[in-house]
């Protein structure tokens, strides 16, 4: 019997003496069958069957399945050759993916061809419709100055009986929102929309905020430099801390709306109603001049104020510098006439509300500069009174009452001509 066995995985013939088919690598664990023993004298039974001699198969080519081994008694089928048909009869190699598989990823596709297409219409749509309207911006108010509430009952200021000695008792009337210019409202602009680029127009508001307060800076020194060198070269005149009532003020009750008292090293004004008054220095008038005096609206909030008049004449007028908790104005109040404002503003960011503030007033001639806190806050020229007597003043805007006035360092320098 021959010694060639069969590759059980592939086909291929493998010598019995081998372990490993040398085709497929196959291990070969069955040797071959050992050929039968015959009796002495007897001769063995010829096979049914004789096996046709086999050809060595040709390797399965990449995702052809493998051949399986002949059955005994049954020819090999050999495997395809290389480029050859196929056997008809045997059943198609399976390929690739299922039918249906294809079907469903092709119909996926087209969806998300059909999607994309729709998403870009819609894109293009909007952003001609984007570029063709501009997106409205919110409107912020520029500066300038913020008007104040308009006191009950118009605001104006009941004239109080005069005391003998006192100055005349015309008055300005309380300021209102009408008498205030606010300044035109201003609309920011930002985005490519706009035409301004937000960071860079952010950038340079802070530039020039910086650039403001750098200059405010410079020019406040340059103000206290002077304010210093003008006090050192003038006279002073006179200084009242209200430590007693050597200066001889008006103390006591006037006409049941009015109660001043000194005590506790301040000048106290109290109001039941409304009305305005002032104590002078009455000893001499003064042309140049400079003037400070500390005071605190100790009760009454924005319904009282403390001032500073100068160039006062009985009955012919005066100058008056008022401070609120929320509002300041210089005027000229002349007998016969109504009053006339110079300059008003908001002292927000100078004044403390309800503690205590400084007034100073700088005359030089037809200039006059007025300060809160240090601080200038206006230079005008006038021409109205050159000369007269400088005091304190007070004003309640309250029908009630229950405005409460302090004065402390009243102090007056007089300026060379």
């Amino acid at each position: 019997m021959s010694d060639v066995r069969y590759c059980p995985s592939c086909g291929a013939q493998v010598s019995a003496n081998e372990r490993f088919c040398g085709s497929c690598g196959t291990r070969m664990d069955q040797p071959a069958p050992a050929a039968p023993t015959v009796p002495l004298g007897r001769q063995a039974a010829p096979p049914t069957q004789v096996l046709p001699p086999a050809q060595a198969p040709t390797p399965p080519t990449f995702g052809t399945p493998p051949v399986p081994p002949p059955t005994f008694g049954t020819p090999p089928v050999p495997p395809p050759t290389f480029g050859a048909p196929a056997d008809p009869t045997a059943a198609p190699p399976r390929r690739g993916l299922p039918v249906w598989v294809i079907i469903l990823l092709a119909v996926a596709g087209l969806c998300a061809i059909g999607c994309v297409a729709v998403a870009a219409f819609v894109v293009i749509t909007g952003d001609s419709t984007a570029s063709a309207t501009a997106t409205p911006r919110p409107s912020g108010l520029g500066g300038g100055i913020v008007p104040v509430p308009t006191r009950e009952g118009g605001g104006g200021i009941v004239p109080v009986p005069t005391r003998e000695g006192d100055a005349p008792t015309d008055e300005i009337p309380a300021p209102t929102a009408a008498n205030i210019p606010t300044a035109a409202p201003t609309s920011t602009g930002g985005g490519i929309i706009g035409g301004v680029n937000p960071n860079a127009e952010a950038a340079r508001t802070a530039e020039a905020a910086t650039a403001q307060v750098v200059a405010a800076t410079a020019q406040a020194e340059q103000t206290n430099a002077e304010v210093a060198s003008l006090i050192a070269s003038a006279k002073q005149v006179f200084k009242d801390e209200f430590v007693d009532n050597r200066n001889r003020w008006f103390t006591g009750v006037f006409e049941d709306i009015e109660t001043d008292t000194i005590e506790d090293g301040v000048f106290k004004v109290s109001w039941a109603a409304k009305g305005t008054s002032y104590e002078l220095y009455e000893v001499r008038e003064l042309t140049n001049f400079v003037a400070d005096v500390d005071c605190v609206v100790h009760q009454g909030g924005t319904d009282g104020s403390c001032s500073l008049v100068f160039a006062q004449k009985t009955d012919v007028g005066f100058y008056k510098f008022e401070v609120f908790d929320d509002y300041y104005r210089l005027f000229v109040v002349s007998s016969g006439s109504d009053p006339t404002n110079l300059a008003e503003g908001d002292p927000a960011g100078i004044v403390r509300p309800g503690e205590v503030n400084s007034l100073r007033v700088i005359k030089q001639g037809d200039q006059i500069r007025i300060f809160l806190n240090g601080t200038l806050l206006d230079t005008l020229s006038d021409s109205t009174y050159q000369t007269g007597k400088i005091g304190v003043s007070t004003n309640s805007y309250s029908e009630s009452g229950g405005v409460e006035v302090w004065f402390d360092n009243f102090v007056i320098w007089e300026l060379p001509s």
